[in-house]
């Protein structure tokens, strides 16, 4: 029997690998692709409107699934570069799983939007890009850093095997000891050029199944977005348990989720 193939891509900052107790959850007859980080791979570098991040994407659909459409699934940024790239070849894809994307929608979208273009110091203000920067992101050892991370605002309500997946998997050795997988300004930028125009363009769904999972903590539903985009796209919405980091605050019954509604749709 052929398998349903779901591409994953990560939230910023956290890499795929970071999520394996999430995957773990997932059936056997559903096969998981991923890119293990996004934005670190010279060719398809961070820049204003993620061009080349949706490339580096579509690029690894074709080569990992040449023959079989995927289910879309992503967390976060990859949410949104996963729908970035529905748009330009929604034959890769089947359906898509948006779980909680950051998308600008909304009565300030437009100033947001002016103050990227401006170059503003502000977006560091309004986007989590200077929290980012003043992360620490270096340590002597993973002990440390575990030690260091587990109270941090972003970790704190993880699952402790997703934990224990960030240490292993979002880490890495260097000559000076331990540092981030994915470097803060990378993830700096990535906040910073996020898509803004949602606003105004397309002002419609990519032509296949989408469904949005946001959780009740969560910022982005709080200020609305998730709503807005219903209204302006016409993308139905869930809403569970949790907050923005939901997949590794409940990995087993965000699996279920996910899973449910992929078969409810297939």
């Amino acid at each position: 029997m052929t398998k349903t193939v779901v591409y994953f891509a990560h939230a910023n900052g956290i890499a795929s690998p970071c999520y394996q107790t999430f995957f773990d959850y997932f059936d056997a007859d559903i096969e998981l692709k991923y890119i293990p980080v996004i934005g670190l791979n010279p060719d398809y570098p961070v820049e204003p409107k993620w061009e080349k991040l949706v490339a580096q994407v579509i690029a690894d659909i074709e080569l990992q699934t040449p023959k079989q459409a995927v289910v879309g699934l992503g967390h976060s940024f990859g949410a949104l570069v996963l729908l970035m790239a529905s748009y330009q070849r929604p034959d890769l894809f089947s359906q898509l799983i948006l779980m909680d994307p950051p998308f600008v929608i909304g009565k300030t979208a437009p100033i947001f939007e002016l103050l990227q273009k401006l170059g503003s110091k502000q977006i560091d203000r309004l986007t989590p890009a200077g929290l980012s920067l003043k992360r620490k992101d270096a340590w002597s050892s993973r002990e440390q850093a575990y030690q260091q991370l587990r109270g941090n605002a972003l970790f704190k309500q993880f699952d402790e095997r997703c934990f224990q997946d960030f240490i292993r998997h979002g880490l890495r050795e260097d000559e000076a000891g331990i540092s981030l997988q994915i470097p803060k300004q990378v993830e700096a930028d990535i906040f910073r050029t996020v898509p803004s125009w949602w606003w105004r363009w397309p002002r419609k769904a990519p032509n296949l199944p989408v469904h949005l999972i946001t959780a009740e903590q969560s910022a982005f539903y709080k200020q609305g977005f998730p709503q807005g985009l219903k209204k302006i796209y016409g993308i139905e919405f869930s809403v569970v348990a949790g907050g923005h980091m939901f997949p590794l605050e409940s990995p087993e019954q965000s699996a279920r989720d996910v899973q449910q509604r992929i078969r409810s749709t297939l």
